[in-house]
């Protein structure tokens, strides 16, 4: 069982170190990609990106509605995000339910976190909002993407931390997290009738 605490428990337990990589957050991804990718990039010291994507075999339709399916997320994704309620619509005021790091009893930390979402239905969806002061402040600009490949589905989740002083750290623990969730999502869509 999860305990539900607000974003402000987040530890940021490991060192801020950086990994050059060349996709930023807003690059396409070639369909031609390997099954699984995910990159991080620190552009200074304050703006760092996560990229990560994953080649799923079935159309986006079908990847579209098990990402999109808010009400039972949670029974496939093991980490980060837990579902979604609110107004789900292009700038719609939504509560995003997260999951990052874990408490002092080895708990996951369920986090809910109010997000202005960005939204292109059968597309993509994200928020660019603030974050808390008291974890360094600017701005979390996050989105997931479904896009065509042929007969399957490159899926896309990006991050892009800026003008907080921990932002190489985010986007380096965000890293495991994303690529865990994306290959979570390829599996309930894959094996889904």
């Amino acid at each position: 069982m999860s305990r539900r605490s607000t974003f402000t428990s987040i530890t940021l337990a490991a060192p801020l170190f950086a990994i050059a990589m060349s996709t930023p957050v807003w690059a396409d991804t070639a369909c031609d990609a390997t099954l699984m990718s995910g990159s991080v990039t620190q552009l200074s010291a304050t703006h760092a990106t996560v990229h990560t994507s994953v080649l799923i075999n079935a159309v986006p339709d079908a990847v579209w509605a098990t990402l999109t399916d808010f009400d039972n997320m949670a029974s496939w994704s093991s980490g980060t995000l837990q579902g979604m309620t609110g107004d789900i619509q292009d700038g719609g005021s939504v509560t995003i339910t997260f999951i990052f790091g874990a408490d002092e009893n080895g708990e996951p930390n369920s986090n809910e976190i109010p997000h202005t979402l960005i939204y292109d239905e059968g597309r993509a969806f994200g928020w660019s909002d603030p974050f808390p002061e008291d974890i360094g402040g600017g701005h979390d600009n996050h989105l997931y993407r479904v896009e065509a490949c042929g007969d399957q589905t490159l899926f896309v989740q990006s991050d892009e931390v800026v003008d907080n002083p921990y932002a190489a750290n985010f986007v380096t623990q965000l890293l495991p997290m994303y690529q865990t969730f994306n290959a979570e999502l390829k599996a309930a869509v894959e094996r889904a009738p």
